[in-house]
């Protein structure tokens, strides 16, 4: 081992003249950043990485899947950490009120509108020494100059493709060993053509698929509905969270979230059905088991519980002792 040892010092020693060198070992791995939304933390393995060359996240689905709601969540905790924030509004959408109820501190955050797909490239470059969370809504509602100020029947093939790949091209040398993180939101297209198979897919190129270290993607579920009748009121709906891609952690976890209209995420079931599987919650017969709380029914136990932190700090180490062993 002395010999091994030596010889990488000396290969160190002789890369460092030349370029940006380090032992893997010297790369330092902070403790994840939770959102806050427990479904999102679980399909994130834990929360977002807070680690050098950042974590690039990519929230996608159909229309009114909380996409940007979740978005939000995650500058409210950034914000409560300290962090610095910006918002690149692409769509001209951006809704101080509704940020609020969320909770964003807006006279803290930054809200910047490209006017082209090559100036939001070039503003990236520029915020990721300087901040520490970047949300894109969305990476495909920026056009290209060059689209601007042609007719709409010209044709521009693949044009936003490959000025995404240049982007992708120059994000990876500016983020270098900085633990910016990046959440690029984006929209469902149809392959046009296709017969078999999953017809949806995301606008952008492929350069883009590349450039996520995570890929999550949002559904909207069933609806919440109180009352009955004529008095029946819609409050909410499940949102269904996928990880189909996770450079960060483990991939294709799924998990599903209540969203109100109020704004706001209730965890106790994604909670409550987590520790259940650990068997942290433990289920014998009808009745739901826990330390010295015994109830029957799982709806008498969402209702009579109320410790929902400590318990999801239970799973929370629970998982990180089982990844230690692994």
């Amino acid at each position: 081992m002395g010999k091994k040892n030596d010889d990488i010092k000396k290969l160190l020693i002789s890369l460092e003249k030349k370029y940006s060198v380090k032992r893997a070992s010297d790369i330092i791995v902070e403790k994840r950043i939770r959102t806050g939304i427990y479904s999102l933390d679980y399909v994130l393995s834990g929360g977002i990485s807070d680690v050098e060359g950042g974590h690039r996240i990519e929230f996608f689905g159909g229309e009114s899947s909380c996409k940007t709601t979740t978005a939000l969540y995650v500058i409210k905790k950034y914000q409560e950490l300290g962090k610095t924030c910006v918002f690149i509004d692409g769509e001209n959408s951006y809704d101080a009120d509704w940020a609020k109820i969320i909770g964003v501190d807006n006279d803290n955050l930054i809200v910047v509108t490209p006017e082209s797909l090559e100036q939001a490239g070039d503003l990236f470059v520029q915020l990721i020494p300087q901040v520490n969370l970047i949300v894109i809504d969305s990476i495909v509602s920026m056009i290209p100059s060059d689209e601007i100020d042609r007719d709409t029947d010209e044709p521009t093939m693949a044009l936003q493709a490959r000025i995404n790949a240049l982007i992708t091209r120059k994000i990876y040398k500016a983020i270098g060993d900085r633990k910016t993180t990046m959440i690029f939101i984006n929209q469902l297209r149809e392959k046009v053509g296709v017969m078999y198979g999953n017809p949806e897919t995301t606008g952008g190129g492929r350069a883009l698929k590349h450039l996520y270290n995570t890929r999550i993607q949002f559904r909207a579920g069933k609806p919440i509905d109180i009352g009955s009748g004529d008095k029946k009121e819609r409050i909410g709906m499940e949102i269904h969270l996928k990880a189909v891609k996770n450079k960060k952690g483990t991939p294709y976890k799924t998990a599903v979230c209540d969203f109100y209209y109020d704004g706001s995420f209730d965890n106790k079931k994604a909670i409550f059905f987590s520790a259940l599987k650990i068997g942290i919650i433990q289920l014998n017969g009808r009745t739901y088991n826990y330390g010295d709380l015994q109830v029957v029914g799982k709806d008498n136990f969402l209702q009579t519980f109320d410790d929902w932190e400590s318990l999801q700090e239970e799973i929370w180490k629970y998982q990180e002792n089982k990844q230690e062993k692994e």
